[in-house]
C-alpha cells in the first residue's frame, strides 16, 4: 500500500487530489484533520489518515506526542510527499519504507528525508503529473490533466433551498487567506448587480461573513449559512457558475468541472490550467506573471467588464 502526504491547505489539497484518478491503485492519504472532509467519498482513496499538527499549540511536548501517533499508521511501501515541508517529510519517513519528494521544495531541509528526489517543472498542477508519471512509470499527458474528470464528492446538498429554478445560480467566493488576493467588496457588489442572477455567497470565517453581508445589503446576493466542507462541495458542485479569488473553495469548481472564473492579481498564471470550464482573469497591471509579490494589489484593477467577457465565453 502507498500513501500520499499532503497535509494542507484546502486549495493545495484540491490541486493535489487531481492525481487520484490517474493512479494505478488506491492509496491512503495523510492530511490535517481540519481538511480531511474535502477528500471524503473519493473512490480512489483507501483510507484517510488524520494528523493534528496545525492546530497544536507550539509546544515541543504536544508536537512530539502527535508524531508518536504515526507509529499506529500502516507501514507503507512508499509515501509521496506532495507538500515539501520538513514536517510532511518527517511524516513520510516515519510511515514508509521508501520516501519520495521533489527536488524543488519549499523547505530545502525536507529533502534529506527523501530516498528518491524527483525533478519537476514549476507549474503547480503539472508537476504533480510529472511526479506520478515518474513514480508509477505512467505516460499521462498534460492534456489528460487539463481535461480531467471531476474528483470531489459530497453526501448532502443542504443548501438546495437557496437555489433558484428560474435564474442562474452563481456562487461568489469572496475571501482569501491573503489581503492582496481579495477582490474589492465594492466590485463584488457592482458585479452582483450587473449579473442580476441568483447570487450565493458562502463564508468560512467572521471576516468573510462581514464581506458577504455587505455585498448582500447592497445587491440581490444571498448569504448562505455557515457550512462544513461537505456542504460547501455540494453547493459549488450544483452551481451554474463560480467566480472567486485564489482560495481553496474556488478550486472546488475547477475540480468538479463547474464553470469557474478565477480572479488572479498577483497569483501566477502557472498556478492553474485553463480549460473549457475554468477561465482566468489575470490583472493587466500585475507586476509579475509567474511570481507572487506580497505588495502587489493589482487584483483591485480587474474591471467588471473583464469578468463579464469571461462569462460570455461559457455561452
Amino acid at each position: 500500500m502507498d500513501a500520499i502526504v499532503r497535509l494542507s491547505a484546502l486549495g493545495d489539497i484540491i490541486h493535489t487530489a487531481i492525481v487520484l484518478q490517474f493512479l494505478p491503485k488506491k492509496v491512503d492519504w495523510i492530511v490535517e484533520e481540519g481538511f480531511a472532509e474535502i477528500l471524503v467519498g473519493n473512490p480512489n482513496i483507501n483510507s484517510i489518515q488524520k494528523v493534528n499538527l496545525k492546530s497544536l499549540k507550539k509546544s515541543k511536548l504536544n508536537i512530539f506526542s502527535e508524531y508518536k501517533k504515526l507509529k499506529k499508521f500502516p507501514k507503507y511501501d512508499k509515501a509521496i510527499d506532495f507538500q515539501g515541508l520538513i514536517k510532511s517529510a518527517i511524516i513520510n519517513k516515519n510511515i514508509s519504507k521508501k520516501t519520495i519528494g521533489r527536488m524543488d521544495v519549499r523547505e530545502s531541509l525536507a529533502k534529506i528525508f527523501y530516498d528518491e528526489k524527483l525533478k519537476t517543472s514549476t507549474h503547480t498542477i503539472d508537476r504533480y503529473r510529472e511526479m506520478i508519471n515518474q513514480i508509477y512509470n505512467l505516460n499521462i499527458s498534460q492534456n489528460e490533466f487539463i481535461n480531467h474528470k471531476h474528483f470531489l464528492f459530497y453526501k448532502d446538498f443542504n443548501t438546495k433551498e437557496f437555489f433558484s429554478k428560474s435564474k442562474k445560480n452563481i456562487v461568489f467566493i469572496v475571501g482569501s487567506t491573503a489581503k492582496n488576493r481579495q477582490y474589492p467588496t465594492k466590485k463584488w457588489i457592482e458585479l452582483a448587480n450587473k449579473l442580476n442572477e441568483n447570487i450565493l455567497i458562502p463564508f468560512g470565517n467572521i471576516e468573510e461573513e462581514k464581506i458577504a453581508f455587505e455585498i448582500s445589503e447592497k445587491s440581490n446576493a444571498k448569504v448562505l449559512p455557515k457550512m462544513n466542507l461537505d456542504n460547501l462541495k455540494a453547493t459549488i458542485s450544483n452551481a451554474d457558475l463560480v467566480i472567486g479569488n485564489d482560495t481553496g473553495p474556488t478550486y472546488i469548481g475547477w475540480a468538479n468541472n463547474i464553470p469557474t472564473i478565477l480572479l488572479f492579481g498577483t497569483t501566477p498564471i502557472s498556478r492553474m490550467f485553463e480549460n473549457s470550464t475554468t477561465k482566468i482573469v489575470k490583472s493587466k497591471t500585475a507586476k509579475y506573471l509567474d511570481k507572487l509579490d506580497k505588495e502587489d494589489y493589482s487584483i483591485n484593477d480587474i474591471e467588471i467588464e473583464e469578468i463579464l467577457e469571461k462569462i460570455d465565453e461559457f455561452k
